[in-house]
């Protein structure tokens, strides 16, 4: 009796042992099979977000909202989640070799959503006419095509689309032209805008906004927002713009004045590599 007892025993460990040693099979394809039951993050209110919980092959994930994409790349580099969709725009310099995410990569075919970016003025300003003229004078002059080289996105700059002036009822640009600056409300994402190993601010969006700032004659002035909050601010009067990979929607552009798109972006799927 003791025996088969002791033997039991040894079996039950093995299999214990085995469980534990065993670890979740990664990603390999985008598929409703393959995403059943894996932990899904995206940034809350961002198109990553829409992307999840629409899409019908995220059906059966487990879907949980962070704070940040930055966040959602940590939780899969941790472990706490098997896959994050964020901004193909984000991921380039921001996953791979020589980077502080060298093992998470891009899953193959797996795209979605794809969109275009803008930057957002309050409803009735005047503003998205003027900055508009001076993205068009920075691309004339290769300016924003340079901006972009620098950050390994020129292949995504648009900025072509033609635009009307349009008779506005507030004109921001005298009180900004007034007051001498532009409050530019950011998040935090590189190669958007980040700070560097010396602690200053850069990035793609932030170098953008200080060109067309300084066509403008007025200083740029950047403030971190949560990205929950912008509209609030922006109504607010806190910021005076959102300039900050704006995915440009119906619903956005009936409640504030966008500028013409100057970005291509699309939304992808971020696993651990092998």
């Amino acid at each position: 009796m003791k025996r088969v007892f002791l033997a039991v025993m040894a079996l039950l460990m093995a299999v214990s042992m085995a469980a534990c040693g065993k670890k979740t099979a990664g990603i390999t394809e985008a598929s409703v099979e393959a995403l059943k039951g894996k932990r899904v993050v995206a940034e809350q209110e961002s198109a990553g977000e829409e992307v999840v919980t629409t899409d019908g092959i995220f059906k059966d994930a487990e879907y949980t909202a962070v704070e940040s994409q930055a966040k959602a790349l940590m939780e899969v580099e941790a472990g706490t989640a098997d896959a994050a969709v964020i901004d193909y725009v984000m991921s380039i310099g921001s996953i791979g070799e020589g980077t502080d995410y060298a093992d998470l990569k891009l899953l193959k075919d797996a795209e979605f959503a794809p969109e275009e970016y803008g930057i957002a003025f309050r409803k009735g300003s005047d503003m998205a006419y003027v900055v508009n003229q001076a993205i068009a004078e920075l691309k004339q002059e290769g300016k924003l095509q340079e901006i972009a080289q620098k950050y390994k996105l020129e292949e995504l700059v648009t900025a072509d689309a033609s635009f009307d002036e349009i008779a506005e009822k507030d004109s921001d640009w005298a009180y900004i032209k007034q007051k001498g600056e532009l409050v530019i409300g950011i998040t935090l994402f590189q190669p958007m805008n980040y700070f560097d190993d010396a602690g200053k601010l850069t990035g793609f969006e932030t170098e953008f906004a200080k060109a067309v700032c300084e066509k403008l004659g007025v200083k740029a002035v950047f403030q971190e927002i949560s990205w929950n909050a912008k509209e609030t601010e922006l109504q607010a009067k806190n910021i005076d713009c959102i300039w900050n990979g704006l995915t440009i929607t119906e619903e956005r552009a009936a409640a504030m004045s966008i500028t013409i798109p100057y970005m291509r972006n699309k939304q992808v799927l971020v696993v651990k590599g092998k």
